[in-house]
């Protein structure tokens, strides 16, 4: 494998990471956000991989009520 297919590679959620100061699953925060909402059910039906997700990503993603606030359930 060449440093080229390496970098290719896409980062897979289920990736253990073994370190000097740290052991186990990382995330950044968009990636933290993204596992939560898919661990609660929001992708059901959907093969979404967390770790591919950014900030603009989580930012654009339209699951929330927008008129929020502006009437009572």
């Amino acid at each position: 494998m060449t440093i080229h297919d390496a970098m290719a590679m896409p980062e897979k959620d289920d990736m253990i990471y073994e370190g000097r100061w740290h052991d186990g699953i990382s995330r950044v925060c968009s990636a933290f956000v993204t596992s939560i909402w898919k661990a609660g059910g929001l992708f059901d039906g959907l093969e979404i991989n967390a770790s591919e997700w950014g900030p603009r990503d989580v930012y654009m993603v339209d699951f929330f009520d927008k008129n929020y606030g502006e009437t009572r359930p």
